[in-house]
């Protein structure tokens, strides 16, 4: 499915599709590309440099609340990988 498709699927929709067209109007988008490309600073999923691009935060700050929340007790890590799978990538604007 292309990054197009998201945008086009209605975000009320209970289906992934609907689930990532929420997070693509909501500004949440994971970085293409690495440290130099132009997308922004992606590590791991891209995840943490998400959330601080949308929210204007540091993302190392935010990178560090990622690592406690999976050291802590708790559903971290499985929030982490369900956020892998909804938040889609940015629109690929060099093809």
């Amino acid at each position: 499915m292309s990054a197009n498709s998201y945008t086009q699927a209605d975000p009320r929709a209970s289906t992934l599709a609907g689930a990532r067209a929420w997070f693509t109007e909501s500004g949440l988008t994971r970085p293409l590309r690495g440290k130099n490309g132009r997308g922004g600073s992606r590590w791991i999923a891209g995840v943490s440099a998400g959330f601080a691009r949308r929210y204007e935060w540091n993302p190392l700050v935010v990178r560090l609340l990622v690592i406690a929340s999976f050291i802590l007790p708790g559903p971290g890590l499985l929030a982490y990988i369900a956020l892998w799978f909804l938040m889609p990538r940015d629109a690929d604007t060099d093809a």
